[in-house]
């Protein structure tokens, strides 16, 4: 049985996304997307789906360990609030606290963070923090949305990371 063991905090680097990056953000991003059960039939359905957005790059943050990005986050300013737009970890390096580790990173901001959330992702932001706020229609379908007040992160362990 392969175990995951988390990735010590201190081994990850969390910087700016630049443009040497992108090849890398749409390929994480694919493999990724295409995880989520269920995902292959639905993205045969609909293939411009799984096309990255470059034009998040300047919101963009990337996780190094071992010198190669292993996941991202792109958040965007939208009023009095952050969108998160994208939160997506290689799928090799998945269950080690990248995701969270991003999400801590945008949460250092002292922003409110909002997130249409995919079905199989609600979990993952209840367990961090966010609460549903309300349904957003999507291309997709009806989808949650949540929102995280950067004011009043709870802390939590995720595999040994600390939150905050």
């Amino acid at each position: 049985m392969d175990e995951k063991k988390p990735l010590l905090s201190s081994t990850l680097v969390i910087r700016s996304a630049v443009a040497e990056d992108v090849d890398t953000l749409r390929d994480v991003f694919r493999r990724a997307s295409l995880t989520t059960e269920g995902a292959q039939a639905f993205f045969a359905d609909h293939p411009e789906w799984l096309v990255w957005d470059d034009t998040m790059l300047p919101f963009a943050r990337v996780a190094v360990a071992d010198g190669r990005v292993v996941g991202f986050a792109s958040a965007r300013p939208v009023e009095d609030f952050l969108e998160l737009e994208d939160l997506f970890t290689d799928p090799d390096w998945m269950r080690k606290g990248i995701a969270s580790s991003l999400l801590k990173d945008i949460v250092r901001r002292g922003m409110r963070v909002e997130v249409t959330a995919g079905p199989h992702a609600v979990a993952f932001y209840e367990f961090v923090g966010f609460v549903v706020s309300g349904i957003a229609n999507t291309q997709g379908g009806p989808a949650p949305r949540m929102q995280l007040d950067a004011t009043c992160v709870r802390p939590f362990t995720d595999q040994g990371n600390n939150w905050i």
